[in-house]
């Protein structure tokens, strides 16, 4: 299958990268990547309609794809934090520690 990023995969697209299988390889920056050239191919006039559903369902996996990434960064983010947990007596956080000021705008612990 031609890769999904050859300009020369189909006249007049960014690339043929059709194929769904692929999606799950790439990062979310790649991914989002290419459907930023596939919004851009698709605002054009000459796009032909075999070739604009081709890259319409792509561009469907894409999205997917990155909603995803996102998703799992989420999860990955609320269970470090949530593992930080309460300060413990061990960490210098006990009765005695210094209080730290406010920012500007913070609300009382």
């Amino acid at each position: 299958m031609n890769d999904p990023h050859d300009a020369a995969a189909e006249p007049g697209t960014v690339g043929s990268g059709t194929d769904d299988g692929d999606v799950a390889s790439l990062g979310y920056a790649e991914a989002l990547a290419e459907l930023e050239d596939i919004l851009d191919e698709l605002e054009r006039d000459d796009v032909d309609v075999d070739i604009l559903t081709r890259r319409v369902e792509r561009a469907a996996a894409l999205i997917a794809h990155c909603r995803s990434r996102i998703d799992a960064a989420r999860v990955t983010v609320e269970r470090v934090v949530a593992g930080l947990g309460a300060p413990t007596p061990d960490d210098g956080a006990g009765p005695d520690a210094p209080v730290l000021p406010l920012e500007e705008g913070g609300a009382e612990p």
